[in-house]
């Protein structure tokens, strides 16, 4: 499924803006970020990033380290009952 999965998911309520999440990490998280996004798979960002970066001759490595800088990281989620209950004893 290369991705296909995680982007799934992720893309039940869609956020205000795009973060880097935490996991499916490979550097910096940007194609992560950005394929959970949109909905794309993400392999075929980052595959689109690396024919980007060979063809304007280095502008998509610049482009990421940038959007690595300006996008936020998202937080940590946490289960649905990851609240503690405490028992009477």
């Amino acid at each position: 499924s290369c991705g296909a999965v995680i982007a799934r998911q992720f893309s039940g309520a869609r956020e205000a803006r795009i973060t880097r999440p935490r996991i499916p990490r490979m550097l910096a998280g940007v194609c992560s970020g950005i394929a959970i996004y949109y909905g794309w798979d993400i392999a075929l960002v980052r595959i689109l990033l690396v024919v980007f970066t060979i063809i304007t001759g280095g502008l998509g490595i610049i482009l990421y380290v940038i959007a690595w800088i300006l996008m936020p990281d998202a937080l940590y989620a946490l289960p649905v009952n990851s609240q503690r209950q405490e028992s009477p004893v």
